[in-house]
């Protein structure tokens, strides 16, 4: 009895995105997150924002008739810019991070489909033979083969997000292109970090305007301004110094919240390697025994996949790893990754 594996519509779009494949071009995360840095939006935007406020700067400082509020303002605007920039350069490595690893995980997963396509072929061949042996049945036959089917179509599936995520990865770098990501690297190690930088562009601009809030209670308190224009200045710098404290403790709760996620992908990632290194013993042994004669072919191919789906989870606890110390860095604003000094 014979059964349809795949629609022609199917193994055209598996030849399509073979081709696609073959074409791509290979890059490591180091080049991906230096191309965000250099050629991506992000970062250019903030660039033209600190050019544009130094310029400003310049010409309030040079104006002697310039007023002290002026030229805190362009102060100001200056200072924010340069956190602003420091900011777009970390949010830049992130989402090249996640953009990279978003792409080499699903090429792992596509290493994983074929292996498991591989044992779901061998146990439909094994039914196969079982039910013309009389020792098994059609039934069996049948839910082999959907297992195959599935398993075949898991594959195109991710064949086609490959082509998504290269397509994501080529936009986060500003590259036009088809992209492979090579094997990251191992991470640097998680180190404590429970401060956030004093030049978080959101906490420096809410210290602004406690600067400004406070400047403006001195220039208004005095015997020529209204009562009443000195005390809203007053609830001015109360609020402005409200929201300051609970801007920080936020963003504080979500630097805790990132640096406990670093420290755990970092543990879990350990703990893949190990398992990882436990799979490929086991897989070595099975080797040795096949050629003993005490395992059969399909016990080491079965072995063999467990080897895959360990290697797998090694590469998805890298990636998080990855992700989780490109999140710590935008939630701290100092670089984590040591990819963006």
């Amino acid at each position: 009895m014979k059964y349809p594996l795949l629609t022609p519509a199917l193994l055209l779009c598996t030849a399509l995105l073979s081709a696609q494949a073959q074409a791509a071009t290979s890059i490591s995360l180091q080049a991906a997150v230096a191309s965000a840095l250099t050629a991506g939006s992000t970062v250019r935007d903030a660039q033209t924002g600190v050019t544009s406020s130094a310029s400003t700067l310049k010409a309030v400082q040079a104006d002697p008739s310039s007023l002290a509020t002026t030229l805190l303002s362009a102060q100001q605007d200056y200072a924010l810019a340069q956190a602003q920039l420091t900011q777009a350069r970390l949010t830049a490595t992130q989402n090249a991070v996640n953009a990279f690893t978003a792409l080499y995980q699903t090429q792992e997963q596509l290493t994983l489909d074929r292996s498991q396509i591989v044992i779901d072929t061998k146990s439909l061949q094994v039914a196969q033979i079982k039910v013309s042996t009389k020792s098994g049945t059609a039934l069996d036959v049948q839910n082999a083969q959907n297992t195959l089917n599935t398993s075949k179509q898991n594959l195109v599936d991710d064949q086609a997000q490959l082509v998504v995520n290269s397509q994501k990865l080529a936009n986060v770098i500003g590259k036009p292109g088809s992209y492979t990501a090579d094997t990251p690297p191992n991470a640097p190690t998680v180190r404590p970090n429970t401060a956030l930088s004093t030049g978080y562009s959101t906490l420096l601009k809410d210290q602004q305007a406690v600067d400004v809030a406070a400047l403006n209670v001195k220039l208004t308190d005095n015997e020529f301004t209204a009562r009443v224009t000195l005390d809203q200045a007053r609830t001015a710098l109360s609020n402005a110094q409200s929201t300051l404290a609970s801007d920080q403790k936020t963003l504080q709760t979500t630097l805790a919240t990132a640096q406990s996620t670093a420290e755990a992908a970092q543990a879990s990632y350990r703990t893949a390697l190990q398992t990882e290194a436990n799979a490929q013993a086991t897989y070595k042994q099975d080797a040795v025994r096949l050629q003993s004669g005490t395992i059969s072919a399909v016990d080491l191919l079965q072995s063999q996949l467990t080897l895959n789906k360990a290697q797998y989870a090694r590469a998805q606890a890298l990636v998080s790893v990855w992700q989780a110390l490109a999140a710590l860095s935008t939630a701290s604003g100092q670089g984590a990754t040591g990819l963006a000094n």
